[in-house]
């Protein structure tokens, strides 16, 4: 496995304080990064990290060692943060960003839509109105889009949840996206999830 990201593109708004002055806020390179969406890789990362799948990801997928921490090594870059890019509505896009920034790593979920401030959404921080209830979830998922599957969408979106309570088919469609990105032994990955995500009824 050869990985190579880019372009480099801004996302006008979206700022963050980096070295050299981390006292000052400015907007940041970033690289397009979403041919890692086409390796097993990826998928497993993205389950053992912001899904907290760790234990259970590397099961889900036929990964070698030399893959994965070949992507971790892109994913984690200080010098070059890539970018994973989903198609919302019309010219909206969310866009995904490593912020690799060191002692401060985080992923940040970048709502951008002409004519309007960005909305970010870090995960593991208080995120306000930035977060996707489990009905919005599905209907972002659905959104019409020729680059990304169905199952793409809802795996990259699912960390935007927030703690709530989930319908009784929710395991069936964490289910099916999973099979939908080419895991495996999914029974276990689905109830780290709900677990991480489900907020039982009283």
């Amino acid at each position: 496995m050869s990985l190579t990201i880019g372009p480099a593109f801004t996302i006008p708004g979206y700022t963050t304080s980096a070295p050299p002055d981390d006292d000052s806020e400015s907007e940041v390179t970033l690289y397009a990064a979403d041919v890692v969406m086409g390796y097993p890789a990826f998928w497993s990362y993205y389950l053992a990290g912001p899904l907290g799948a760790d234990r259970e990801s590397g099961a889900a997928f036929a990964v070698t060692a030399a893959d994965y921490q070949e992507m971790c090594a892109v994913l984690n870059d200080p010098e070059r943060w890539p970018v994973v890019s989903v198609r919302l509505d019309r010219d909206a896009w969310l866009r995904i960003v490593h912020r690799n920034v060191e002692e401060d790593e985080a992923l940040d979920f970048v709502e951008v839509r002409p004519g309007q401030p960005v909305k970010v959404f870090t995960l593991d921080q208080d995120a306000g109105s930035s977060t996707m209830t489990w009905a919005e979830l599905l209907v972002a998922a659905d959104l019409p889009d020729d680059r990304l599957t169905w199952g793409q969408r809802f795996i990259l979106m699912l960390p935007m949840l927030d703690l709530q309570e989930l319908p009784a088919d929710a395991a069936e469609v964490i289910d099916r996206a999973l099979e939908g990105i080419g895991a495996a032994n999914r029974a276990a990955v689905v109830a780290v999830v709900l677990d991480s995500l489900n907020w039982p009824a009283d």
